[in-house]
Order: structure tokens, then C-alpha cells, then sequence
């Protein structure tokens, strides 16, 4: 009877301890899959810098939906570093990511590591900067960046018979390329005559920007012009010229459509914005994403429009969100 009793008693030890394994295993196998049951994708992101709001937002976009997906999100900053940014590539596809999603730091100089993830299988998508070669991604989503250059200059033309204009420049950045080359352009093929002050490199960064501006107007001060790349240079260089009473009488462009450009333009301290909306890019992110793991067809690049934003039309938008 004891021996029966204690026979039970082991048999029902292990009988819980197989329940136990059971549902841990169970609970590790659901952890690591997704809504549909299959195993949980797991998505890197790489962006040229996350000290840009702009990013930010097109990286919480992407997030959600891959989040909602049951999958997974490895978001790095690259810190405005080529190099990094390769080691970051290279450690991902030793991490087994089922795809990529890289905001270009170097257009030019980041082929090696697209070709090592190429090899490896790995999609990728170019995400508001294209990469020179194109035939080592997937896919490129980026906004009219070309155009976003036209219409603030088409804006300049109509204010202005002539000037003298300081460019803020990034030529690392296909996008920010565009923009000033689109500016250019525009300007030229109209005749509009007008004086290059100097191009300063400033990673589209306000911090970098201001104190180059700064350092120009110690020499000169008969800038009536800015063309920034972007709004946090933009931004940059308004610092700079409100420090010496300057800015009331330069006019100033950036491209972004950022809440504090906004502002300053409500202010009537800033001329223009084109403005792009990294919501909308983030969801076209996401439904190309999705589209390349289901082995579905996708268009090889999506340009999204852009909307050039003034004192004449600032009350049609939001001063506290992105367009």
C-alpha cells in the first residue's frame, strides 16, 4: 500500500513536471511567433542619426505596424558615421534579421555592406535617401526632394529680383543633393541672377550649422539668402544671423515641414518650408516591408509629393505635429 501510495506520488510529481515543460515550452514557442503563427520576423533599421524629430517619427511609424505584426523592430543609430554604420549592417546580418531598412549615412560609400546583405539574402529597403547603386535594394521610398528645392525657389523668385545666397549643404545625402540641385536649377533656367556666398557642410545638423553661419558672418554681412537642405540647419543659421539683428532681413528656406518651422514661419521669422510627412513615409515603409516578406511585387522607388509652406498659407497646418 505504502509502495502503491508512493508510486502515485512520483507519477503525479512527474506528470506536473511535463505540465510545466509543457507550458513553458508552449509560451517560448508563442513568444516567437507572430499574429499568424509563423516565426516572429525580426526587422533591422539604420538611421543616419536619430538627433533628427523627422526620423524619429518615421521610426515609430515603421515600429507600430511591426509591432502590431508580432514582430520585431532593432532600431540603431548611426551617429552620422559611414563607418559605423557598415559595422551596424554587418552585425545585423550576423543577427539573422529578416530585413533592412537603411537611411544612408554615404549614399556612395555604403555598397559593400549592401552587398554582403544582398549575399546574405537579406531585403532591403533605401529609407528617404537613395543609395548610388540601386540594383542593391529592394526597394527606395523618398519624398520629391528635387521638387521641394523648385518650389522654394520658385517662392525666392517672387520676393527677390536678385541675391546673395549661402547654401547649407550636405553632400553625403542624395536627398539633400536634390534639394539644393532643384534650387539651383530652378534659379538658372529662369535667368534669375543671383551670388553663391559659400556652400558650408553641416550634416543638415542645427548644431553644426550655426556655428559655420557664424563664422561667415564675422566676414561678411551682405547675405540675404539661405537655402538650407533641411529645417535643423535652417535653424542653424537663424541662430546665427538673429545673434548679430540679421534675421529680419534675410530670407530663409528649409525642407522638412518640422513643428518649430512652422512656428518661426507663423512668427514671420522664417520665409519657407517644403514640407514632407514622415508619417506618410513610414507607412509606405511598412506596406513595402510587408509587400517584400510576403514575396510580393513592389514598386522599385515611391516618391511622395511635397508642400511648400509660407506666411500666405501656415494657418492651413498644425504648429504642434508633422504634416
Amino acid at each position: 500500500m505504502e509502495k502503491r501510495k508512493k508510486r502515485l506520488t512520483l507519477l503525479g510529481i512527474a506528470a506536473l513536471l511535463l505540465l510545466i515543460v509543457g507550458c513553458v515550452g508552449l509560451l517560448i514557442f508563442s513568444r516567437n511567433r507572430n499574429k499568424e503563427g509563423e516565426p516572429q520576423k525580426r526587422i533591422g533599421a539604420l538611421y543616419m542619426t536619430m538627433n533628427n524629430p523627422y526620423f524619429e517619427v518615421i521610426n515609430e511609424q515603421v515600429k507600430a505596424v511591426v509591432k502590431n505584426n508580432g514582430d520585431v523592430m532593432i532600431t540603431r543609430d548611426s551617429a552620422m558615421d559611414a563607418e559605423m554604420q557598415d559595422r551596424q549592417i554587418e552585425e545585423l546580418i550576423e543577427e539573422g534579421v529578416d530585413a533592412l531598412l537603411i537611411n544612408a549615412v554615404d549614399w556612395k560609400n555604403i555598397g559593400d555592406s549592401l552587398d554582403k546583405a544582398k549575399k546574405a539574402g537579406v531585403p532591403i529597403i533605401a529609407v528617404d535617401t537613395e543609395v548610388y547603386d540601386d540594383d542593391l535594394v529592394d526597394g527606395t521610398v523618398i519624398s520629391d526632394n528635387y521638387h521641394a528645392g523648385e518650389l522654394c525657389a520658385q517662392n525666392l523668385m517672387m520676393k527677390r529680383q536678385s541675391g546673395k545666397i549661402l547654401f547649407l549643404v550636405q553632400n553625403t545625402n542624395k536627398s539633400a543633393v536634390d534639394r539644393i540641385q532643384g534650387f539651383k536649377d530652378t534659379l538658372a533656367e529662369s535667368g534669375w541672377e543671383y551670388e553663391n556666398v559659400g556652400e558650408l557642410e553641416c550634416l543638415g545638423q542645427l548644431e553644426v550649422a550655426q556655428p559655420l553661419v557664424e563664422e561667415v558672418l564675422q566676414s561678411r554681412q551682405d547675405i540675404d539668402v539661405v537655402m538650407a537642405l533641411n529645417d535643423p540647419s535652417a535653424l542653424g543659421a537663424m541662430a546665427a544671423l538673429d545673434a548679430v539683428g540679421m534675421l529680419s532681413d534675410v530670407l530663409v528656406y528649409g525642407v522638412d515641414g518640422t513643428p518649430e518651422a512652422k512656428t518661426m514661419i507663423s512668427e514671420q521669422k522664417m520665409t519657407a518650408t517644403a514640407a514632407q510627412s514622415p508619417m506618410k513615409t513610414g507607412a509606405t515603409v511598412a506596406s513595402m516591408l510587408y509587400d517584400l516578406l510576403d514575396k510580393k511585387k513592389i514598386d522599385k522607388k515611391t516618391v511622395l509629393p511635397v508642400t511648400l509652406i509660407t506666411e500666405d498659407n501656415i494657418e492651413q497646418f498644425s504648429l504642434n505635429g508633422w504634416e
